[in-house]
């Protein structure tokens, strides 16, 4: 089955970006704020045909703009609708304060949009699956202090809430299923962060890592009690031919046995990167996950360029399944067009092949990590 995401386009509950400049108090030519909107059609079994815009404004402050050591700030909104009635909309943040000491990031979201649940397990077959509709609500924010350099560390809260949840066929859902019923999830924690990138949206030389923990918990009004842990590290080193790059990135994500079937570790899923890109999101969901990845990304001619990737990663925990227990591994290529010369902004269109024969397209801006 094809895959069409556009998640890169539009934000997503605390995934807000901004391109990242390391610090440096030099002068320079005053920052140009950029504006970029981008309608977007799409065709999906589950939604039919889908109408959707997503912008994002990047900017810096008056104050900021004659100097290079403040990052670009990054305000950015999206809108859907399909013929089936089904909508989603969000809002995202990423602001810098003066010399990075200060970064608030993160989004809000609302929508009613069905997806199939295939299950839990790295197992599933695509004949497992089942039509869910449910409504969600939802928001994601980060703040966090620099420490020192590029370390920086701070707190971060998710909350959400499922509801009218309606499986097409009940008969397919384990007994006691968490989420299976919707509910309220709230969890809060702390999140420390190495930023060494010179640039979040198109990086091509630096290293970053992300710890975060967060606690679900009745004590924050959530009906699900559980511990989530994610860790995501990346490196980019530059070519000798000018312009290219390989970019690694490997990522994990552990959850307490209470986690509902909404924030389960999912293969597809955002975080701040795309992971597996062109994979159905959901198609594989479990208690954890580890994923590593791999981009060439090339110059072609001007402002078009070229990546080749693939990735290896699963889904595992529950039932006694584990990580090397049907591993998944996807391949592919991709264009790029980069839409801001001045401050490197590219769009992106990736064709997927899998080792489980699910072929996928996946459209964005931005690279997938």
């Amino acid at each position: 089955m094809a895959c069409v995401s556009m998640a890169s386009v539009v934000p997503t509950m605390g995934r807000a970006q901004a391109t990242t400049e390391r610090t440096d108090t030099a002068a320079v030519a005053p920052y140009r704020n950029q504006l970029i909107a981008l309608p977007y059609v799409s065709y999906s079994p589950q939604t039919k045909l889908l109408f959707g815009a997503g912008g994002r404004y990047q900017f810096k402050s008056p104050a900021a703009r004659a100097e290079k050591g403040t990052r670009p700030s990054t305000l950015s909104a999206n809108a859907a609708y399909t013929t089936k009635g089904q909508w989603g909309a969000g809002f995202g943040v990423s602001l810098y304060l003066p010399q990075n000491r200060w970064s608030i990031a993160g989004g809000v979201g609302a929508g009613f949009f069905p997806v199939t649940y295939y299950g839990v397990g790295s197992d599933t077959r695509v004949s497992d699956g089942t039509l869910l509709d449910q409504h969600f609500l939802g928001t994601d924010i980060r703040v966090l202090r620099q420490v020192t350099g590029d370390f920086s560390a701070g707190v971060h809260y998710r909350g959400a809430s499922y509801y009218g949840v309606k499986f097409e066929d009940p008969s397919r859902i384990t007994a006691g299923l968490a989420g299976a019923t919707g509910g309220v999830l709230s969890g809060a924690g702390v999140v420390v962060q190495v930023e060494a990138r010179n640039s979040t949206t198109t990086p091509t030389t630096g290293h970053y890592l992300l710890v975060d923990l967060l606690r679900y918990g009745g004590w924050l009004g959530s009906e699900f009690g559980y511990t989530s842990l994610a860790v995501d590290a990346r490196v980019y080193l530059p070519v000798r031919r000018a312009g290219d790059v390989i970019a690694l990135a490997l990522y994990g994500q552990w959850n307490g046995s209470g986690v509902p079937i909404q924030a389960m570790s999912m293969l597809g899923g955002i975080t701040t990167q795309e992971l597996m890109r062109g994979v159905y999101l959901g198609r594989f969901r479990d208690q954890h996950e580890l994923v590593a990845q791999a981009d060439y990304r090339g110059h072609l001619k001007g402002r078009f360029g070229y990546v080749v990737y693939g990735s290896a990663g699963n889904v595992f925990g529950s039932a006694g399944r584990a990580l090397f227990d049907a591993m998944k591994f996807t391949y592919g290529a991709g264009l790029r067009f980069n839409i801001n010369p001045a401050d490197p902004l590219n769009l992106r269109v990736d064709y997927t092949l899998t080792s489980f024969g699910s072929p996928g397209l996946s459209l964005g801006a931005a690279e997938a990590f």
